[in-house]
C-alpha cells in the first residue's frame, strides 16, 4: 500500500458527512527552493491546513502539517459540543523521503493513538511532515 493509498483512506473517513466551516491560523512553513538555475530561492506554504466533517455524533478533523522538521501545536475549539474520547491517526516519519517497496511494504504506515481530549477545547501537537485524522466522539 502507498502513502497515497494511506492518505485516501483517511480523508475517506468524511465521506457522507456535512461539511463544517474550519479555520486554521498557523506561522507559514518557510523553506528555501532551487530556481531553474539552481539558485536558492525563499519560499513557504500555509502553515497548516485540512477539513472537518460532522456525521451523526462523530466529528473528524484531517490536518496537513507540509513543514519539514517542525511540530505545529495547535488549540482546537469545538463550538456547540463537548468532545467524549478522541483517536488520531497519523501519518508521517522522521525521514521526509520515506516510502513503500516491495522489499519493505509497510514502511510508511499510518499509527493509531488515543488523545486525551474532553470538553470544547483541546491542544494537540501535529508531527512534521504530517497527515492527521482526528476522530472525536461528541456529547
Amino acid at each position: 500500500m502507498t502513502p497515497n493509498y494511506h492518505v485516501f483512506e483517511m480523508y475517506g473517513a468524511h465521506a457522507g458527512a456535512a461539511s463544517l466551516r474550519t479555520e486554521f491560523v498557523a506561522p507559514k512553513a518557510s523553506f528555501t527552493r532551487l530556481d531553474a538555475q539552481r539558485k536558492e530561492i525563499p519560499a513557504s506554504l500555509w502553515g497548516l491546513n485540512g477539513s472537518a466533517s460532522l456525521k451523526g455524533k462523530q466529528l473528524v478533523l484531517t490536518v496537513v502539517n507540509p513543514h519539514a522538521k517542525d511540530a505545529r501545536e495547535a488549540d482546537i475549539a469545538i463550538r456547540g459540543a463537548s468532545i467524549k474520547s478522541g483517536e488520531s491517526r497519523t501519518l508521517t516519519d522522521k525521514d521526509i523521503h520515506a516510502r513503500n517497496t516491495f522489499a519493505n511494504p509497510n514502511a510508511l504506515e499510518p499509527k493509531n493513538a488515543p488523545v486525551n481530549a474532553t470538553g470544547a477545547n483541546i491542544t494537540f501537537t501535529f508531527a512534521p511532515a504530517s497527515i492527521t485524522r482526528l476522530t472525536f466522539a461528541l456529547s
